[in-house]
């Protein structure tokens, strides 16, 4: 139960930073709508971003804090120390060594990834001018994944959890400077990118500092803990840069279609938002967790952390994914539909969310499952899950998108993550990591009925009283809020008759 705990932790201070990294996305909606140039940035933001997401939420925080944390309970700190020290140079010096080739031969990536934008070659020219102002965010990245992962081993999740804030701060600066100065969006925007991630990386080695963490660096950097780490990593880096892949494969084919990319990231944004507060939060508390168990060898411990892990998780993703898919068209005109975004890119963007929306569950599902190989050190099932997963997702995305635009490709990915989550599942139970008991079945239906009246509710509460708020100035906010609101105290409600967690395990789960 301190998974939980841990989770709410991460949860909480990823909440903050969305609400800023929301506020950033409005403001570019505003200005910069759903049209060419606000194509150019996506592109050219998804490019370090999509590296962050590998780093950050997968790969190094997977490899890293299995190896660390071992090193630490078995109070080899000396060691711990200079194998943190020996992945932080590593990493720097090969990230700046990727970054110097990708800037030299930026033109032939851009058109790898991006062929579309090879039919305009004004808006070529500045999609290649931008990726390289934004491009070397990736050494800053790299650097802070290690930073984080040492914090989260150490359980300090607060900062990581909060580190977008700085970076979402900085680009709204960036936006508003452009906007009162009368100059290129696309400028300030992508600098502030590059500021944003300096400064998030002083804040991380302020906190190590702080917390009396030591790293020692520059030792023999090739030892038995640094080719442990790497032989996880790499399978790691491949799994998930194969997962990464599947959103480049969707920017190639949207590329084709002008405001696609644009439509995908903010659908994808609004989803990401329930998706980090429970599946990443509760995926990088739960590996240390069972790391420790299973270096303990408590199995018992092991299966019912995780087995309280998945009843929590859905327990939240049910009914988000049902208020989602009926209220996306009233969330993304609340927060988007302004400026140079209008009607149209609303109705589109909505299109997407409700395909993304019905894959939540597996999103988060994937999250917290994939974890557990990683923890007993055993990462190929998740290669071959995440190899099946790109074959299928590249499949499904060019045959959908041929016949049905870029709403194929939102349907895709959601069809190829509930595949991949019955894959997980298979490996989960053939290698006896762990076995679902029959406990798990009845919250499960609880939540689904419960899930099922909130639908109906939202649905007749939408239909009847939409256009009585909408009538008065902000109305369409206040109504969302309220049916939002009054959703989770409904559900909360319904749910409190079964009581899937009592009040004493969670009194207990915030005192540990």
């Amino acid at each position: 139960m301190n998974v939980i705990k841990s989770s709410f932790i991460y949860s909480f201070f990823t909440s903050v930073s969305r609400v800023f990294g929301f506020l950033r996305d409005i403001l570019i909606a505003n200005f910069l709508g759903t049209g060419i140039f606000a194509d150019i940035f996506f592109v050219a933001f998804r490019f370090p971003n999509t590296f962050r997401r590998i780093f950050s939420e997968g790969s190094v925080n997977s490899a890293f804090v299995p190896v660390y944390a071992k090193l630490i309970s078995e109070n080899f700190l000396e060691e711990a120390k200079k194998f943190a020290g020996n992945v932080i140079v590593i990493f720097t010096t090969v990230t700046v060594i990727i970054v110097v080739i990708i800037e030299i031969f930026m033109p032939t990536f851009i058109l790898f990834l991006a062929p579309g934008f090879a039919l305009n070659e004004e808006k070529l020219d500045d999609l290649i001018n931008t990726s390289r102002i934004i491009f070397p965010f990736l050494v800053t990245i790299s650097v802070g994944s290690i930073y984080s992962s040492i914090l989260n081993a150490n359980n300090k999740f607060a900062l990581s959890a909060s580190l977008p804030i700085i970076l979402n701060l900085f680009m709204i600066l960036g936006i508003l400077y452009a906007y009162i100065t009368k100059n290129n969006y696309l400028f300030f925007l992508s600098w502030s990118v590059i500021i944003g991630g300096i400064v998030q990386i002083i804040c991380l080695v302020v906190s190590i500092k702080n917390n009396k963490i030591k790293i020692t660096y520059f030792s023999s950097l090739i030892t038995r803990n640094t080719k442990r780490f790497f032989s996880l990593f790499s399978t790691s880096f491949f799994s998930s840069g194969l997962l990464q892949i599947n959103i480049f494969i969707g920017t190639i084919i949207a590329s084709y279609e002008t405001g696609a990319i644009s439509y995908l990231y903010y659908a994808d944004r609004i989803y990401q938002l329930p998706l980090a507060l429970i599946g990443i939060a509760i995926g990088i508390a739960l590996l240390p967790s069972i790391s420790k168990k299973i270096q303990k060898n408590s199995k018992t411990e092991v299966y019912n952390t995780i087995e309280e892990t998945t009843k929590f998780a859905i327990l939240l993703s049910f009914p988000a994914t049902v208020g989602i898919f009926i209220l996306a068209e009233l969330i993304v005109s609340t927060l988007f539909e302004r400026g140079e975004f209008n009607i149209e890119s609303t109705m589109l963007t909505a299109q997407a969310l409700k395909f993304y929306s019905l894959g939540l569950v597996a999103f988060i599902l994937m999250k917290i499952f994939t974890p557990i190989f990683f923890a007993y050190e055993n990462v190929k099932p998740t290669l071959y899950v995440t190899f099946f997963n790109l074959v299928l997702n590249t499949v499904l995305s060019i045959i959908l998108f041929i016949h049905i635009g870029f709403v194929g490709i939102a349907i895709a990915t959601t069809i190829s993550a509930w595949m991949s989550v019955f894959v997980l599942c298979y490996y989960i139970q053939k290698n006896h990591y762990f076995i679902f008991s029959s406990k798990i079945l009845k919250p499960i239906v609880v939540v689904l009925l419960a899930s099922f009246v909130i639908g109906i509710y939202i649905y007749f509460f939408k239909d009847y009283f939409d256009t009585i708020f909408t009538s008065f100035y902000l109305g369409e906010t206040v109504f969302l809020l309220f049916i939002v609101f009054s959703s989770i105290l409904l559900y909360l409600f319904i749910i409190s008759f079964y009581k899937p967690f009592s009040y004493t395990e969670i009194k207990k789960v915030f005192n540990k």
